[in-house]
């Protein structure tokens, strides 16, 4: 019977230790690159930060005093506690398109269907197994939006 009781015991015993160990064995967090716009101060600037836009808008001022436009998102691993920076935004892999190049969409049948803009940023997403680009419409009210590689092509100037 005293075996028994210590068989018992022991899984549980080792699920604790497990249980215990696991968060921090498979922390995890989303982290974003923003553009905030100051409506008061008349100024934008772009950070990154683990709030999502909606949390940055509501513990920074509200709606009325800064917009704000996801730029890039991307996961991390592990923590930012005690004030951790957050990881870096992932690279490209052999990115067709660089900062700075002049891009025309290629989407049948939506908006912005042979718009031409810029590419601001890039970076890879393993989620979805492409490479992503920011994309500013200049001639647009400077609109800013994401595409896949396979939607846009290079513009010959």
């Amino acid at each position: 019977m005293k075996r028994l009781a210590f068989m018992l015991r022991l899984p549980s015993l080792s699920l604790l230790i497990w249980l215990a160990a696991a968060p921090w064995a498979w922390a995890e967090y989303r982290a974003y690159e923003l553009e905030v716009f100051d409506r008061e101060e008349q100024r934008s600037e772009i950070i990154t930060t683990t709030f999502s836009p909606s949390d940055y808008i509501l513990s920074h001022g509200g709606p009325r005093r800064i917009g704000v436009i996801l730029r890039a998102s991307w996961m991390c691993y592990g923590d930012t506690s005690l004030y951790k920076p957050v990881c870096p935004q992932p690279v490209p892999i052999n990115p067709r398109f660089l900062v700075g190049d002049k891009v025309q969409v290629v989407l049948k049948h939506h908006v912005t269907d042979q718009w031409t803009g810029v590419i601001e940023n890039s970076f890879y997403r393993p989620d979805l197994r492409s490479n992503v680009y920011g994309v500013r419409f200049p001639d647009r009210k400077n609109l800013y939006t994401r595409y896949y590689e396979a939607n846009l092509q290079l513009v010959d100037e």
